[in-house]
């Protein structure tokens, strides 16, 4: 007959191999047959601690103690240990440090108590005493995790994150790693503009430690973020078979899938996320965004209801919230309240997003004065000579998407997405005397190298057959931002295929306006930046027609809807490519498409989307005054 001994064996194998789930449905299983089991009970409290369920695990905890007291026992210390360091993740700081101040002088060098009064004194704005207790417990211990991760929290706290990364850093790179370490490691280095180093270190601790779900998922993020998505899905799958069930994957893999068009598999993701944590405002947005709604139907009401509980959520939530709520209500006709909650879900962007327009505007009107075409003839280098590098580049929501993918379903042709390695790749540029600043904090050369031209573009183009795998004639990055690098593109890459995509100035604005981006483009959020922001843009593209001709191929997005294989065929010409009929099905590639247009992309093309911003006329006034006459100067190119 199995005795709690066994339930407690089988819950530690389930715990090994991180099954939290079903180590938590033993546990439970295994008190209701052992009743009052006190290790059962303490290794149930353990486990709710584990998966961060705090208030349960300290109502556990206290029922140990108190069943301790009532029996005239002496306290445990780990069952009292467990109660502080609940007190402090439900954030009763003052019931915490009260316990802390009571155990100690009985346990004066106890780390998990030493540490758990330092985070308390952290909080409380107590930094000088915070390090003295956390150094305390690291005197005493100085390996115990806990305490080496509270040194870097109270170095981050006193603004000084470089002394925080080596800290975070040997809580990390082990088998087995401290969760809170990683989490703050990926966050500091982020603020820091470290991302590159933090993804190449996670690829390497990955091949280390490949099964190390955190390293796996860490890896798949930021390679998402990076726009290499061929690198992030595997590493995607891979985190889900080593934590399956687990909602923030599943959520995130279904976005993956979305960007890679295999929709019905991106609803099914998004769908189990949902059923796991069916208030996700992140998964409800996505989720609503590849369907129609309709009053009474069974999304409406699950996204109203959510919403009735819209001061629970945290700021980011609620901007889900707001961006799901209207799409909603623009899909059943209510405009007025669909632009209240754009404009409102853009102010709380703002918000949480610091964007100073000013020095967002300096690198652009730095660019025409420095990049110019007698600067670089005086430069006197060459660059790489590879004709394999494709940019298409333009303003977001320009029609790039429609175009990498007419251009991906070419099979010499590999569409790599929005790549974020250009900027590194150029940061600290030579050139005629003089050192270019794109304002880049994780450049790919170190200053002091001051690399020549033609390394730059090597290693630009390393890092596309990297993320092809295999040998393409052509690999296409669809970042639309490089717009800003025409001259220097064509500097370090002179052989590059340069694209530049261009739609109506309104529509292009207004689609910018309704997207959640999940990063950057902090001047979508108020329709006067925005307008301004264009204006900037149209200009720069004018200088680069005028001062650098012949260098960019410009395709304008009507055109390619009115004439899809006629632009074609054009756009596979340039590229010195034979034709090939793909490129007509393109909707059937079965390439990443990352961006948000991905819906459009997957269909074949349609009309609808060339002229429809004059229903919302009357809500984008801001915006038409400063287009000033951008839009009629557009038309005229087009032949109006």
């Amino acid at each position: 007959m199995e005795n709690h001994q066994e339930v407690l064996r089988e819950i530690e194998r389930l715990e090994a191999r991180k099954q939290y789930g079903p180590a938590l449905d033993a546990a439970h299983s295994g008190l209701r047959k052992f009743p009052r089991t006190r290790p059962l009970a303490k290794k149930l409290a353990a486990l709710l601690e584990k998966v961060q369920n705090y208030p349960q695990a300290l109502a556990l905890y206290r029922q140990l103690q108190e069943e301790t007291q009532q029996s005239g026992g002496k306290s445990e210390l780990d069952v009292v240990l467990g109660i502080g360091r609940c007190l402090v993740r439900t954030q009763q700081y003052d019931q915490a440090i009260s316990l802390y101040e009571q155990l100690l002088p009985s346990v004066p060098d106890q780390p998990d108590a030493l540490t758990g009064l330092a985070i308390c004194l952290r909080h409380k704005g107590q930094l000088a005493n915070a390090e003295d207790r956390v150094n305390r417990a690291l005197a005493s211990r100085n390996d115990f995790m806990p305490a080496i991760h509270e040194l870097a929290e109270v170095h981050i706290a006193n603004k000084e994150p470089d002394r925080a990364i080596p800290l975070l850093e040997k809580n990390i790179r082990r088998p087995e790693i401290y969760g809170d370490s990683i989490d703050l490691w990926l966050s500091t280095l982020e603020k820091l503009k470290r991302n590159r180093y933090a993804q190449d270190t996670l690829e390497e601790l990955v091949k280390q430690y490949p099964n190390t779900v955190e390293f796996v998922y860490g890896f798949a993020v930021l390679a998402n973020r990076a726009g290499e998505v061929s690198l992030a899905r595997p590493a995607y799958l891979k985190a889900l078979e080593l934590s399956p069930g687990n909602a923030r994957i599943l959520y995130e893999l279904g976005v993956l899938e979305r960007t890679a068009g295999r929709l019905e598999r991106s609803q099914e993701l998004m769908g189990q996320a949902l059923q796991i944590k069916p208030d996700n405002p992140a998964a409800l947005r996505t989720y609503g965004a590849d369907r129609k709604y309709e009053y009474g139907d069974a999304s409406f009401k699950r996204l109203n209801y959510v919403a009735a509980r819209f001061t629970e959520f945290t700021p980011i939530e609620q901007i889900h919230l707001h961006y799901a709520l209207a799409k909603a209500f623009e899909d059943v006709g209510e405009l007025d309240t669909a632009f209240r909650h754009y404009g409102t879900a853009g102010e709380k962007k703002r918000k949480l997003e610091t964007w100073n327009e000013r020095n967002a505007a300096k690198l652009i009107q730095m660019i025409p004065r420095v990049v110019t075409p007698e600067n670089l003839r005086k430069s006197g280098q060459t660059g790489c000579q590879s004709e394999i590098p494709v940019f298409i580049l333009g303003m977001p929501r320009s029609g790039t998407s429609l175009m990498e993918q007419i251009l991906s379903s070419h099979p010499d042709i590999f569409g790599a997405g929005e790549l974020k390695f250009l900027t590194g790749i150029l940061e600290n540029i030579g050139l005629a005397g003089m050192r270019v600043r794109m304002g880049e904090e994780d450049p790919v050369f170190e200053y002091e190298m001051n690399a020549p031209w033609e390394m730059r573009g090597q290693r630009y183009v390393d890092k596309l057959v990297k993320l092809a795998g295999r040998d393409y004639k052509r690999i296409v990055d669809k970042m639309p931002g490089n717009y800003n690098f025409v001259g220097l593109i064509h500097a370090i890459l002179p052989n590059a295929k340069i694209i530049h995509s261009r739609r109506d100035p309104i529509e292009t604005c207004l689609s910018c306006y309704r997207i959640h981006f999940a990063e950057g483009h902090q001047w979508t959020y108020n329709l006067r930046e925005l307008g301004r922001f264009y204006k900037r843009y149209w200009g720069l593209m004018q200088y680069w027609r005028e001062k650098f001709p012949g260098v960019m191929y410009e395709v304008n997005y009507e055109d390619n809807v009115a004439d899809v294989e006629g632009q074609a065929r054009k756009l596979i010409d340039y590229l010195g490519l034979e034709w090939n009929d793909n490129c007509l099905e393109f909707y059937n590639t079965d390439r990443p498409v990352k961006t948000a247009s991905v819906t459009q992309v997957r269909k074949p093309i349609y009309t609808t989307s060339t002229n429809r911003w004059r229903k919302y006329e009357k809500y984008l006034g801001p915006l038409l005054e400063e287009l000033g006459d951008i839009p009629a100067q557009y038309e005229k190119m087009l032949g109006k």
